[in-house]
């Protein structure tokens, strides 16, 4: 039965993961079940205990679901250069990179 109610729980999952909504939904159910259960084990009064645990559970659990929400992607056009740049194998440092001061080991980059 255990066994059985675990796959089950799987198909409780928000549908998109990224929807800041959905999340502070899931993260409500889940904090509100663990709030309760922790609430009921170590409190003196246990459905005192699961009440307020439930209750503060599922807020905390609501806010750390849409605080955790991954950004918007920004599909911004990336510019091309105008020219082409080939690195070669043996250049040191990429584009805009200098050679750290007063090191004599570092070679200088290949110009081009």
């Amino acid at each position: 039965m255990a066994v059985a109610v675990a796959a089950l729980l799987s198909a409780c999952v928000a549908a998109d993961v990224e929807d800041p909504g959905q999340r502070a939904a899931a993260g409500a159910v889940l904090g509100a079940t663990a709030g309760a259960a922790l609430g009921a084990t170590l409190a003196i009064d246990p459905p005192l205990g699961a009440l307020i645990g439930a209750e503060s559970g599922a807020a905390l659990g609501a806010v750390t679901g849409a605080i955790t929400a991954p950004p918007e992607p920004s599909y911004r056009p990336i510019p091309v250069p105008a020219e082409a740049v080939i690195p070669r194998f043996y250049d040191n440092w990429p584009p805009g990179y200098y050679a750290p001061p007063g090191n004599p080991e570092t070679q200088s980059p290949n110009a081009g």
